[in-house]
């Protein structure tokens, strides 16, 4: 017989610039609201959130193509869903490369609106510093740039070619640091 354990996993998105975690119960610190599929939902929404990052995957469902970032401290393991082409995860993922994944980070999304603008970003710190960006428009690293594309007669911004390359970033260089944390003599195969 084959045990199958229930996970103490705790899911997290990302709502208006806050960290956002829904509850299946009502607490002091929860928010009502009702989606649009017309369930009341409780959510409890935060600055930021501490962890070490223990892995980065993607996932795709209804919704679309998202990051599941897992991130753990002494408390749990934590799931944070990010949309895969957006403000937040494209930052997260241009500072990866300088985050020691060895110790926790802190991530703290941000939103900005200007207008009809709406801007979002993922500030990391480390050790109380904040983490640079691997790629810049001044140092790009071989980051591709953002192309301007027409769909359906309406110019707008394509970042397919930049997640791309993320992503490509991650799998060779991120998920091995990652992986490569477990020791062979740990190993339970």
């Amino acid at each position: 017989m084959g045990a199958i354990k229930q996970t103490s996993a705790i899911y997290l998105t990302i709502a208006d610039g806050k960290i956002c975690r829904r509850l299946q119960i009502k607490t002091p610190d929860a928010i009502e609201r009702i989606t649009k599929e017309g369930k009341l939902v409780f959510e409890e929404f935060y600055k930021g959130w501490k962890g070490k990052i223990t892995g980065i995957k993607t996932r795709e469902n209804d919704y679309g193509k998202s990051w599941m970032i897992e991130l753990s401290d002494e408390f749990g393991v934590y799931f944070l869903q990010m949309p895969y082409s957006s403000g937040y995860s494209a930052s997260f993922l241009k500072a990866l490369p300088n985050v020691d994944l060895t110790k926790d980070v802190t991530l703290t999304p941000k939103l900005t609106i200007e207008g009809e603008k709406k801007r979002s970003t993922m500030f990391i710190s480390q050790d109380g510093t904040g983490i640079k960006w691997a790629y810049t428009k001044e140092n790009p690293n071989g980051i591709p740039e953002l192309k301007q594309i027409k769909v359906k007669g309406k110019t707008t911004w394509d970042d397919s070619d930049i997640m791309e390359f993320l992503e490509n970033m991650v799998n060779t260089q991120i998920l091995p640091k990652l992986n490569g944390e477990v020791k062979e003599e740990e190993s339970p195969f």
